[in-house]
């Protein structure tokens, strides 16, 4: 049996928590423990730990759900998840997707974006320290319409039809309190971490969505045509004013 191949058992009895027939013929204890206890013990463990990260990722999901319900929502993840990240941290990334799918949560329409919401979090908060362009190598670029921006790793702009930061703010009250939040109005948000701080801020759609089309690569002039009917030369300076205060710009380069 190759090295792979023993691997691919070994996780694959440490998530079913027992040991099956090829792993009893393949497979040695290291010490006097039996394989079968001994997998049952790393099934717990193990288990223990993919529950915890998501508990720490996803903690307002589990504000909204309640302790019972989340626990038996991440049990039953845990189980359908074919593979393992090699990093703790990556586990969870498409949590938002099976809360999409189980009926469990069918009657919480905001739960799938508030699990996204939360993961981008994550991303940012884990994200390099970021090293923006300086203030003043920027206001040339003010009023020009001909110049390429890429942005900070530790940034991202979240949309929702729900006002999922309402939820996020007060996950620190009692539980049933989230039932008197008018989370029911689409919200669009710039998430991103400034000196070792994450911060999320409101935004308007319109400049989110522009700021979507600088992600992509998209320069200025390009970004902003597709909305010359619904933005005015203020909302292109309050834009730009927006991304210098926030710090989020990694670098500008003239056309």
């Amino acid at each position: 049996m190759s090295l792979s191949e023993a691997q691919h058992l070994f996780k694959k009895n440490v998530l079913n928590g027992e040991a099956d027939d090829a792993s009893l013929t393949h497979l040695r204890p290291a010490g006097n423990l039996p394989l079968e206890l001994g997998f049952e013990i790393y099934h717990d463990i193990y288990y223990s730990k993919l529950a915890g990260a998501l508990a720490k990722t996803y903690e307002t999901v589990a504000w909204v759900l309640g302790p019972d319900l989340f626990h038996e929502i991440t049990a039953r993840f845990i189980e359908s998840q074919p593979t393992v990240p090699f990093r703790l941290s990556e586990y969870g990334a498409n949590f938002s997707e099976y809360l999409g799918v189980t009926t469990r949560t069918r009657g919480i329409p905001f739960l799938q974006d508030l699990a996204k919401f939360e993961w981008l979090l994550k991303e940012v908060q884990n994200a390099a320290t970021p090293n923006p362009v300086p203030l003043e190598d920027i206001k040339p670029f003010e009023h020009s319409n001909n110049f390429r921006i890429s942005f900070i790793a530790a940034m991202r702009i979240f949309q929702s039809m729900y006002s999922v930061t309402a939820l996020w703010n007060r996950r620190k009250e009692p539980r049933y309190t989230y039932e008197e939040i008018n989370w029911n109005q689409p919200e669009s948000v710039l998430i991103y971490k400034k000196e070792g701080q994450l911060l999320v801020d409101s935004i308007d759609p319109t400049h989110a969505e522009i700021i979507l089309d600088l992600q992509e690569g998209k320069n200025i002039s390009e970004a902003l045509s597709g909305f010359s009917e619904v933005i005015s030369p203020a909302d292109n300076t309050k834009l730009f004013t927006t991304l210098m205060k926030a710090g989020i710009i990694d670098d500008i380069v003239e056309l």
